[in-house]
């Protein structure tokens, strides 16, 4: 399996020089980057921590603060894919990573081999579902433990040569702290040992939220045009299509409904605002916004890390990923955490068990279509925001019910070294 990974990406990566979102960054992504804090030769505990994309950099600040608490000495080094995870982490996460950096660049073997051996770290920790053959298998070579946490597995992609490929990359690793029980349960179906497996909970849950005051909210509300009786509809991380599904809804219900759309790749904003500019609305995007004052119907986000603050001014909140069947859903927490009410669409393969637990808390809506989610909008934002209100409140209950599983991934991650 991984001679045959091996030959495919070294026929494909110096492809990447023409792909615009790696351009600037190769050099960084094929291990020549400077260590900044980090000092490998510093006595005390070193982590390598991946984080994919901006989504999981935000999710697993919690768990940096909670290794650090428990090992004072540790020193981290954090990877991720995306140039938007890269900015994030060193706006969000500054004083809990040593280093930021790029993630060898497609698993490359010499780029792994390269990164480790300047960072020379005790401890290998992977996100979620990022399975990597060549890093995992370094550090195993190297004696570097390895785990994976907030672990989840789908099994309805499973069969086969893809339930061979992630059972060998699961066999990898010393340790998965899996994010339920159900996840647990479908990595034992897979064939992993049980002394493997162990529980936290979601540490998404554990999303830190800066708390604001009435003024603060106002002036942000301002500094988007917004009047106080304003209706607001955000749309978080959506894909192709979606937005779409979501400008219909609400221009159904009422022109007076302000419509904020947050593409999961900003790179697509001006293909939003293509489509939305055809049928009619006064669009307008983030940047431009907030350096000039103007009337808009629509508003772009065409940058990273300010969806929590526009969640604040939601009276609705449409998760991204939830209406294309490729994608299950994006992380909804961030909205719940805010008491807001979230709408999800007929597709949440990717947020099963967050999903679960609103529901039966009545603490959710769905939306199979546009149709019913201009219903929704109709009812909950235009004629009963009360029961809006209650939605909300209830799953920022559930919310704040499940909080502490990054301390726990951090105790048992720290359980590999003895």
């Amino acid at each position: 399996m991984l001679l045959l990974w091996n030959i495919l990406i070294s026929l494909v990566w110096p492809l990447l020089y023409f792909y615009r979102p790696f351009r600037g960054t190769l050099r960084a992504r094929l291990g020549r980057f400077e260590l900044g804090s980090f000092d490998p030769n510093k006595p005390g505990l070193k982590i390598l921590v991946n984080a994919v994309s901006a989504g999981e950099v935000n999710a697993v600040g919690p768990l940096l603060r909670a290794l650090r608490e428990l090992r004072p000495d540790a020193q981290v080094a954090l990877l991720t894919t995306t140039d938007s995870g890269v900015e994030m982490a060193r706006q969000k996460l500054a004083g809990l990573a040593e280093l930021v950096t790029y993630f060898p660049l497609i698993d490359l073997p010499f780029a792994t081999r390269r990164f480790l051996d300047q960072l020379r770290p005790d401890l290998y920790v992977t996100t979620e579902a990022e399975l990597w053959p060549n890093i995992q298998q370094q550090c195993r070579r190297r004696g570097i433990r390895t785990a994976l946490v907030n672990g989840r597995l789908y099994m309805h992609n499973k069969a086969g040569w893809r339930g061979t490929l992630a059972r060998r990359l699961l066999g990898m690793l010393d340790l998965i702290v899996c994010q339920d029980e159900r996840q647990r349960g479908n990595f034992t179906a897979l064939g992993i040992p049980a002394d493997k497996l162990t529980v936290s909970g979601n540490i998404k849950f554990d999303f830190e939220l800066p708390e604001w005051s009435a003024e603060q909210l106002r002036s942000w509300r301002a500094q988007l045009g917004l009047e106080p009786d304003d209706k607001v509809v955000v749309a978080g991380s959506t894909h192709e299509g979606e937005e779409q599904i979501i400008f219909d809804a609400c221009r159904a219900n009422s022109i007076d409904i302000r419509i904020v759309l947050a593409p999961r790749h900003v790179e697509r904003v001006q293909e939003v605002a293509d489509l939305c500019t055809r049928r009619g609305a006064k669009v307008v995007t983030l940047t431009e916004l907030l350096a000039c004052s103007r009337e808009w119907q629509v508003l772009l986000v065409d940058r990273y890390g300010v969806l929590v603050d526009l969640y604040r001014v939601a009276d609705l909140v449409v998760m991204g990923g939830t209406f294309n069947p490729k994608v299950g859903g994006h992380n909804l927490l961030e909205a719940t955490a805010l008491g807001r009410l979230v709408v999800v669409g007929p597709v949440t393969f990717g947020i099963t068990a967050q999903v679960e637990m609103l529901e039966r808390a009545g603490g959710l809506q769905y939306a199979v279509d546009a149709r019913e989610l201009m219903s929704q909008i109709r009812e909950l934002v235009m004629k009963d925001p009360a029961k809006a209100a209650a939605i909300g409140a209830a799953a920022l209950v559930v919310t704040a019910q499940n909080r502490g599983a990054a301390r726990r991934a951090a105790e048992q991650v720290l359980t590999l070294l003895g």
